[in-house]
């Protein structure tokens, strides 16, 4: 089933846009105020990993069941279940008091905004055709990251103690589903059978491999790009920046990649991706001595390294038919957590084992890997479809 059901497709479209810029900024108050909650409580740096992780463990496990979830029950019900779970648990965790608390809130809390999260990808997805697909996921990119930067913002202005700042960003997610419940109340059911992992694996492997790849270098450059540089001779005011620098490329030109992907091919943008990492990391340690040749530099990457999950979610969408489409992005996000979970691990390692040389070492091999990769699509044709 398509959302083309509804009245008006630019409508459908513009809902679920705001739904993610909402999502995106409840993410990003999320993870500043559990972790500061955590510290003010006396827990060190490893617990709060840790919490993280579980966070990302919960995200990985909405990817295994959602689209049977939703195959069964529709959009409707489980959209105010993920409600429930999100604004309960961001209401409970200034409370909890107890780390089994903080763990299995975090944990819910990731239920709620995963499920949502796949939902409205999978629905823009549907909402799209060939044509406007990397337009419409490049919007969607901006949103989503813009949102997530304007979370810490608003941290900043809230504070972070007390119920209060969470109480702000629960109304924010109440807010953030009703465009999504006014698009599931038209009828637009997002999967009408369940599918095999492994079978839509075998379609097309080059998307999943795009996607592990996205999350491996996007979380491996926020988790360790301040440790390297400072351990490069930058203060933390600078390796602050060089991060933000980071960041801000990856909001910034996911409309302009987007966009190229539907002038040019998809193909080409997921070469121009890996490329343009490679480059940028062979350039950055010439680059770390001189802030304006870095800021820049770390822009660009930043674009590079987020462009990969643009591609992939667009490459999806032109490969999967809406029957098939959560459960496929489902399985894209399983992939993506996943490298997001291995790439801090490994590259941490890497960097214990050679201070001077594991960020940069680890990364340039797995960068070089997925540039011997990148020409390579192959693709099986999907089933016949309903597809744009």
């Amino acid at each position: 089933m398509s959302l083309r059901i509804y009245k008006s497709e630019k409508v459908a479209v513009a809902l679920v846009l705001m739904a993610a810029t909402g999502m995106g900024v409840v993410i990003g108050m999320s993870f500043p105020l559990v972790a500061l909650l955590l510290q003010r409580e006396g827990s060190g740096a490893s617990m709060i990993g840790i919490n993280s992780a579980v966070g990302s463990l919960g995200i990985l496990t909405v990817g295994f069941f959602s689209a049977k979830m939703l195959g069964k029950h529709g959009a409707f019900t489980p959209i105010i279940g993920a409600t429930v779970l999100g604004v309960g648990s961001l209401l409970a965790l200034p409370l909890a008091g107890h780390p089994v608390g903080w763990f299995g809130l975090r944990f819910l809390l990731a239920l709620g905004l995963g499920f949502l999260w796949l939902l409205s990808e999978s629905w823009l997805n549907m909402l799209s055709n060939n044509r406007n697909r990397g337009k419409i996921i490049g919007l969607y990119s901006v949103s989503f990251s813009g949102g997530f930067a304007l979370g810490p913002m608003l941290v900043t202005l809230a504070g972070s103690h007390g119920l209060f700042p969470f109480a702000i960003a629960a109304v924010l997610m109440l807010t953030t589903t009703l465009p999504m419940l006014l698009l599931a109340d038209r009828g637009a059911a997002a999967q009408r059978q369940a599918s095999q992992r492994r079978g839509l694996f075998r379609i097309a492997p080059f998307i999943f491999v795009v996607s592990f790849a996205g999350g491996l270098f996007e979380m491996t450059i926020f988790a360790l790009l301040p440790i390297y540089t400072l351990g490069e001779g930058l203060n933390e005011t600078l390796s602050l920046y060089a991060l933000s620098a980071f960041s801000a490329g990856g909001i910034a030109l996911q409309y302009p990649l987007a966009r190229f992907a539907d002038i040019v091919s998809r193909q080409a943008l997921v070469t121009l991706s890996a490329v343009g990492i490679l480059g940028c990391i062979i350039a950055l340690p010439y680059a770390i001595g001189t802030t304006a040749l870095l800021m820049p530099l770390l822009f660009i990457w930043g674009g590079m390294v987020f462009g990969l999950y643009t591609a992939g979610l667009i490459m999806l969408g032109d490969t999967y038919n809406s029957d098939t489409l959560v459960a496929a992005n489902a399985l894209f996000i399983v992939f993506y957590i996943s490298g997001a979970l291995f790439g801090p691990a490994l590259s941490g390692g890497a960097m214990d084992l050679s201070p001077d040389h594991g960020f940069i070492g680890f990364l340039l091999v797995m960068a070089v890997l997925l540039v011997s990769v990148s020409p390579y699509r192959k693709l099986r044709p999907p089933p016949a479809s309903d597809k744009p």
